[in-house]
């Protein structure tokens, strides 16, 4: 039997498994493209398709659906991209750093970038680094030292200087190239 979104709303708040898994069948795979896409990790997106469903059933009593069951879904995901990438460390900083630029140079690239292709922009620059480079500054980001990184490496502190020197460098000349601002890339490349 065929049910529109709204009987299986209904059934899911009396706590009806079928219409959970009818959903669950339903949106998986629609929200697990999206969100591949977005995080461009399957253990990423997995994750957070789990927890929007663990959490559909968990607070189905409390639910209120206003639009489509597919909005409410899509919006959810959308949220847990978004409070992904707000809680790791670079963008964090990233977004406190820069809310008053973007706020101010509203005429300028951040204004017509969205902040997922912002940072989809920037990964994809600093996944071009050379590989030891690539490692040096990911480490950096975490917040990581030198020295942290040169003994974690087995280098030394002056390598991991000039590796991260180098990183900074090309990261600087990629990102102007694309038109992102200098003081933006001044955030970005020292956090």
């Amino acid at each position: 039997m065929q049910y529109t979104d709204e009987e299986l709303i209904q059934l899911l708040l009396v706590d009806d498994r079928k219409a959970f898994e009818i959903i669950y069948r339903s949106y998986w795979e629609r929200l697990y493209a999206v969100a591949y896409n977005r995080l461009n990790s399957k253990e990423n997106a997995e994750g957070l398709i789990q927890e929007i469903f663990t959490e559909l059933w968990e607070k189905r009593s409390r639910l209120h659906i206003h639009k489509s069951l597919t909005s409410f879904l899509f919006s959810a995901l959308k949220y847990k991209i978004f409070n992904l990438y707000a809680s790791q460390s670079v963008r964090r900083r990233y977004i406190n750093e820069n809310k008053k630029l973007v706020t101010e140079h509203s005429n300028e690239t951040e204004e017509w970038l969205s902040f997922e292709e912002l940072y989809g922009l920037i990964e994809s620059e600093i996944n071009k680094l050379p590989e030891k480079c690539n490692l040096v500054f990911r480490l950096n980001q975490k917040g990581q030292t030198s020295g942290e990184i040169a003994e974690q490496l087995g280098v030394s502190k002056r390598t991991v200087e000039g590796h991260l020197d180098q990183a900074r460098k090309k990261l600087r000349v990629r990102l102007s190239d694309l038109g992102i601002t200098a003081s933006a890339i001044s955030g970005i490349l020292y956090f």
